[in-house]
């Protein structure tokens, strides 16, 4: 036989052959594939226990064996060329079906959770311990209800002051347990005043006690020009814009200072500008001491929020050194108040009959307090409003002040000391042929130079005489000829 003639017959015998293989396989695999069950299938064959779980694990490596055993064997076949002609008696093997097949059971064998685990999730949330979540939200409102109980006068002074209307928190005040919890805040304020008055008289007699102590000898020297200055010379060093005016027009009426007085402040935030400047200049100038209290957003109409008379009655009974008063008060009064009547309800109006007589009242009592006291007033007047509307109203408290401070303290100008005797106002003024701007952009407060300016003039009507200082008599007049006549 012509070999290329065989070869082509052996070539086409065995594609015959794989044909007839290929179509056995197909024939046979829906019988023989074991395919995996489905899911819940499977969920449902597995709750009898996890023994047959791991017994089907154990064949396991057997399944490997007969896989491999297989493969071998079908190798060894296909060498030898022992194929399966059509028509022929299929070899007694198992195709590659039945071989996957029998691998598939041990892919199922995993470890699942049975099927009641699955079936009710509840159980796994019951096990886990509960999120502190809520406890953080329900610890954080009573926090927040503990600090509005407590806190409720702040609440309702500050719900006034802005919104010049009740807070709605005072329909709670005819319940007493609410009501306690103003009582506990005073008490806790009243402590904490209490503690800083320990602290700072130890901190005064602490340092007495080291001035004394660490103090130089006293040395008496002669003095060579008269004991009690002139008013040229009484004037402050830092006044220059004083000294200006007192060459036209004579000074008001000042006031006497001594070593050993002391000076105290109250006003708003114009005034917390102004003070600090006056009090260096004090402890400077003369070593005198200064108490400035003065506090932004308050003044005569809300005692609620901040009580200025109570505040000078008891700072004058506590501090018997105090010899001047300075108050600058006034611009953030002109809204309607409560009315301060028991028992009633209700806002006074601004610029009434009614809100003025309280407020003369409230006036009234600081001067009260200081005269008795034997303290001494500069009060100072409510300055020009870049705002029409708002200075309006601030010359209705201007003329109120001084009506009802006339013939009572020194009263200080200050709409006419800062440019505005026409009424107008202005930014700046001329000081010793310069301009300097005094007042702020928002046209209510005072820029740095302005604040200063306001200290000259209040450091104007203050006169310093030493302790000794009494009026000259003639011998000691003489000592002093004849001491610089000596010299």
């Amino acid at each position: 036989m012509n070999p290329s003639k065989a070869k082509r017959r052996a070539n086409k015998h065995k594609h015959r052959d794989q044909a007839a293989r290929r179509k056995l396989s197909v024939e046979k695999r829906p019988e023989q594939l074991e395919l995996p069950v489905s899911m819940p299938e499977q969920v449902a064959a597995k709750p009898e226990s996890q023994a047959k779980a791991a017994a089907q694990q154990k064949t396991k490596p057997a399944a490997k064996a007969a896989k491999a055993e297989t493969i071998s064997s079908s190798r060894f076949q296909v060498a030898s060329g022992q194929t399966t002609r059509a028509g022929h008696k299929a070899p007694q093997r198992k195709p590659k079906s039945a071989q996957y097949a029998t691998v598939r059971p041990a892919k199922t064998a995993r470890p699942v959770a049975d099927a009641a685990s699955l079936s009710s999730p509840a159980s796994d949330k019951q096990n886990k311990p509960a999120s502190p979540v809520w406890r953080l939200y329900v610890a954080m409102l009573l926090t927040a209800l503990l600090t509005v109980w407590f806190s409720q006068d702040s609440i309702n002074a500050y719900w006034q002051q802005t919104y010049h209307r009740a807070s709605p928190l005072e329909k709670l005040n005819d319940y007493g347990w609410w009501r306690s919890g103003s009582h506990w805040q005073q008490a806790a304020l009243e402590r904490h005043e209490a503690a800083l008055s320990w602290l700072e008289t130890k901190n005064e007699s602490w340092r007495q006690q080291h001035t004394a102590e660490h103090a130089p000898p006293s040395i008496v020297v002669l003095p060579t020009e008269p004991t009690v200055p002139s008013e040229a010379e009484a004037k402050p060093a830092s006044a220059p814009v004083v000294a200006q005016n007192t060459a036209s027009k004579p000074l008001p009426e000042r006031v006497q200072l001594s070593a050993g007085d002391k000076v105290f402040f109250a006003g708003d935030s114009m005034m917390e500008g102004v003070a600090p400047h006056v009090q260096r200049w004090l402890s400077s100038q003369y070593g005198i001491d200064s108490l400035n209290l003065s506090r932004q957003s308050t003044g005569l109409s809300y005692p609620s929020f901040f009580d200025w008379p109570a505040t000078i009655e008891k700072t004058l009974r506590e501090d018997q050194k105090i010899r001047l008063l300075v108050v600058f008060l006034g611009p953030n009064d002109p809204w309607d108040f409560p009315n301060p009547e028991p028992g009633t309800r209700g806002y006074l109006k601004f610029q009434s009959p009614e809100w003025e007589q309280v407020y003369r009242q409230r006036i009234e009592r600081i001067v009260t307090a200081a005269k008795a006291a034997d303290v001494q007033i500069i009060w100072l007047g409510v300055p020009l409003m870049k705002s029409s509307r708002l200075n309006a109203q601030m010359r209705y408290l201007d003329s109120l002040f001084a009506s009802e401070l006339a013939g009572k303290t020194i009263w200080l100008p200050t709409d006419k000391i800062m440019g505005g005797e026409d009424g107008q106002y202005r930014d700046s003024i001329i000081i010793n042929g310069q301009t300097v701007r005094l007042r702020s952009k928002d046209g209510i407060h005072f820029t740095i130079k302005g604040q200063q300016f306001l200290a000259d003039q209040i450091a104007g009507r203050i006169d310093y005489r030493p302790a000794n200082a009494v009026a000259p008599a003639t011998p000691a007049a003489s000592e002093t000829v004849m001491a610089s006549g000596k010299s």
